[in-house]
């Protein structure tokens, strides 16, 4: 079948969560012999290329100058967490993908697309073509856990929530992520299918045991109140006089804190309770090898992560993973035994989870073998690409038997109709 992703944050523009698995996901979909199809729509560029056997075509992003238009009133469309609620971002994609997608005439059998946004809404509304939504993370989720949507943000999510309704497939990587949704009003009559994310090999397949390194506590991804890396900075000074234990924030700073940027106040909050930290920045992906290399365990502290592709790459690099119970892969680490789930946002009990692994290498090495073992047996990417080859091909059932329900009931309102007409004349 021929499969189009609509994804712009395909690599290597960003290697982050949506990003990597649209490109875990295609390239082995194309293993399998399908058409498979990338459209991303970011910033200028206009280019043809074939990854690893799958057709990236990359388009500019047509801007909507909404704002301009609307001079000093610019700031209701724009919102007050920017860019996540914009209006104006929601429209200038839901434009561009529906431009690109129609000039490229791709003419495929499924789309597959992310929650939250607009890329797929013009499908969504049409139900032009069989479409399947990928639940990542939505938009407004991260605004919603920290408290209650303003106007904006309610239309921005009742916005993004249209495409998932109207899905004939939804998929999650975790079942955490779909209880969450129902709590704030999404998937209302709606089952999503759980289908892990795919893990293909990478450099740290190849990286050495944990057994001789130094304790070092590597926490990757974006350095914002979400991820919890203040839980984890509050954990650490439980050890005290420990000078050797260091934690490494791998990720760019998002979001603010008492008026500073996240990052800046976490290094604060850091130099303060006497925590030896180092912030990195972002990291390249095929630098990523090397961090998971120096680093003894890995903590994914999060007050909300779907499914941390940090997670699986610290697991296929043999490192012991420490995950917050609000984690979709905390099911994972704990029947594989490939690290330990704490409570979330506790840092007395990261602390204690941590202490046995920082204190024996050895502990370390073995864990993390599990870990190892665990990805391959259960996220081995030809196993994954089966299974949303056979969600695609639901999806496809499903929308041609929603569009012959639809022909029949307009064939039966069509013969009222026309007597109408004639009564009229």
């Amino acid at each position: 079948m021929r499969i189009v992703f609509l994804c712009d944050q395909y690599p290597p523009v960003v290697w982050d969560g949506a990003g990597t698995y649209t490109h875990a996901a295609a390239h082995a979909l194309a293993g399998l012999g399908h058409d498979v199809h990338v459209v991303a729509c970011e910033g200028r560029r206009w280019e043809e290329t074939v990854d690893g056997g799958v057709s990236v075509h990359r388009r500019p992003a047509l801007t909507i100058p909404v704002t301009k238009l609307l001079g000093p009133f610019r700031r209701a469309v724009i919102g007050a967490h920017n860019p996540r609620d914009s209006l104006s971002v929601r429209a200038s994609l839901a434009v561009s993908y529906a431009f690109w997608m129609r000039l490229l005439d791709l003419r495929p059998d499924v789309v597959e697309t992310q929650d939250g946004e607009t890329r797929g809404l013009s499908i969504a509304l049409r139900h032009s073509v069989p479409l399947v939504i990928y639940l990542h993370t939505p938009t407004m989720l991260d605004v919603r856990l920290r408290g209650p949507l303003s106007l904006r943000g309610r239309i921005a999510d009742r916005i993004d929530r249209l495409s998932a309704d109207r899905a004939d497939v939804l998929t999650s990587p975790s079942q955490l992520l779909v209880d969450t949704l129902r709590q704030f009003g999404w998937l209302m009559g709606k089952t999503p299918e759980i289908i892990p994310p795919p893990a293909p090999p990478g450099p740290w397949t190849e990286v050495a045991s944990a057994a001789s390194t130094e304790p070092v506590v590597l926490a990757a991804g974006r350095v914002e109140w979400r991820k919890g890396g203040d839980v984890l900075v509050e954990a650490l000074s439980r050890f005290g006089e420990a000078g050797d234990v260091e934690a490494v924030f791998a990720g760019s700073s998002a979001g603010r804190m008492d008026g500073r940027p996240f990052g800046e106040w976490l290094a604060g909050r850091a130099d303060a309770l006497g925590v030896r930290c180092r912030f990195v920045g972002p990291v390249p992906r095929d630098a990523m090898a090397d961090l998971y290399a120096r680093s003894r365990v890995v903590v994914i502290s999060s007050r909300f992560e779907n499914f941390s592709t940090v997670a699986v790459e610290a697991m296929a690099s043999g490192r012991p993973v420490v995950c917050s119970a609000a984690g979709g892969v905390a099911s994972l680490v704990e029947r594989s035994g490939a690290g330990t789930v704490v409570p979330t946002g506790d840092p007395a009990a990261l602390a204690a989870a941590l202490a046995p692994f920082l204190s024996s290498p050895e502990k370390a090495a073995e864990v993390g073998e599990r870990g190892r073992t665990a990805v391959r047996r259960e996220l081995d990417p030809e196993v994954v690409a089966r299974r949303r080859e056979a969600a695609y091909t639901k999806a496809i059932a499903h929308h041609h038997r929603t569009r012959s329900e639809s022909t029949r009931r307009r064939s039966r309102v069509a013969p009222w109709t026309s007597w109408v007409k004639q009564a009229r004349s």
